[in-house]
């Protein structure tokens, strides 16, 4: 009697990437803190350290309804997950930082 092996077999959850994002693109990120320079240095310049070739051009900026805070998002060219996980990281663990998307 010969035995047969059945090919083995993944399921779709194994097969499916760690993230959503297809590599490379441009990747937006937002950060929301107090409304002053310093806040939009720490996120530029958090983000830059992840992604060298990011532009100070592309900073968008949005103060709130009373001006107290502001909105910063920058668009970059991401490489690889990690570099949106560094950034996110070290934001995130700033006490200056309010939120991120």
């Amino acid at each position: 009697m010969t035995s047969q092996t059945t090919p083995n077999k993944t399921s779709a959850a194994t097969q499916q990437p760690d993230t959503l994002i297809e590599f490379p693109c441009q990747f937006e990120l937002k950060a929301m803190g107090q409304h002053c320079d310093e806040f939009v240095e720490l996120v530029y310049q958090t983000t830059q350290k992840y992604a060298p070739d990011v532009s100070r051009d592309a900073i968008r900026l949005q103060a709130s309804k009373n001006g107290k805070y502001v909105s910063v998002r920058i668009t970059f060219y991401a490489t690889h997950i990690e570099q949106i996980h560094g950034i996110y990281g070290e934001l995130n663990a700033h006490p200056d930082v309010l939120w991120t998307l």
